[in-house]
């Protein structure tokens, strides 16, 4: 015949407790896995709700341009005379943007500088740092966390009203710094190079959406942005 244990009042109460733990580890769990994915999917939800109506374009010496190979596409009208860029001298290179929109937006612009081979082809052997841009520091803010030798980063320091172009362009100029003669090697085929794209946030929510699309303080960088409608 066999025996029957039965548990001790100890045993059972234990066995409760165990269970009371588990219970709240779950709960804990259930909980923070939901605010993670209520964060996650806020920060999407401002990012793409900032994005629904862009409506900004790219323009060089005040004509919008389109496409991969887009600026400097004119070399004449670039030299204006000269049979290539000489070493030094600035060259009216003005990059700016349009609103194209029927409501105000608040405008980014990221310019790439780089070397390209006659096949358009990146040269990396060459320093970006070598080409030269000057831009406008009044109605534009160079962020320098986000910029580096090749790439600058600027924010239009107002709002780009509908259907209006930037008051100036953030860049102004290029020119190739002089050193380039002392360069190493053969760049006797390269040439400069530059890519710009332009995007933008809407007024509504315009510095919680900058922080979640583009990871920028507004408040940091100066830019005058209404943050009565902002908010």
């Amino acid at each position: 015949m066999s025996e029957v244990k039965s548990a001790s009042p100890r045993t059972v109460r234990m066995m409760v407790l165990a269970a009371a733990v588990l219970l709240v580890v779950g709960i804990a769990g259930v909980v923070q896995s939901t605010q993670a994915q209520l964060v996650f999917m806020s920060e999407n939800y401002v990012a793409e709700f900032a994005q629904t109506h862009i409506g900004v374009a790219l323009t060089e010496n005040g004509v919008v341009v389109e496409g991969d190979d887009a600026l400097l596409a004119d070399p004449e009208a670039l030299l204006g005379g000269d049979a290539q860029m000489i070493p030094g001298k600035a060259y009216a290179e003005r990059l700016s943007a349009v609103n194209t929109t029927d409501m105000g937006e608040y405008v980014r612009l990221t310019v790439r500088k780089y070397w390209a081979d006659a096949d358009g082809t990146k040269n990396p052997l060459l320093d970006p740092a070598l080409i030269q841009l000057t831009y406008d520091s009044e109605d534009w803010v160079l962020n320098p966390e986000e910029s580096t030798d090749e790439r600058l980063v600027f924010y239009y320091r107002h709002l780009l009203d509908a259907h209006e172009a930037a008051v100036a362009p953030a860049v102004k100029t290029i020119a190739i710094d002089p050193s380039v003669s002392t360069a190493t090697g053969d760049f006797s085929q390269c040439r400069v190079a530059l890519s710009a794209q332009v995007d933008s946030v809407q007024i509504n929510y315009a510095d919680d959406a900058a922080k979640s699309a583009w990871g920028v303080d507004v408040d940091a960088l100066g830019l005058e942005w209404d943050e009565v409608m902002a908010r």
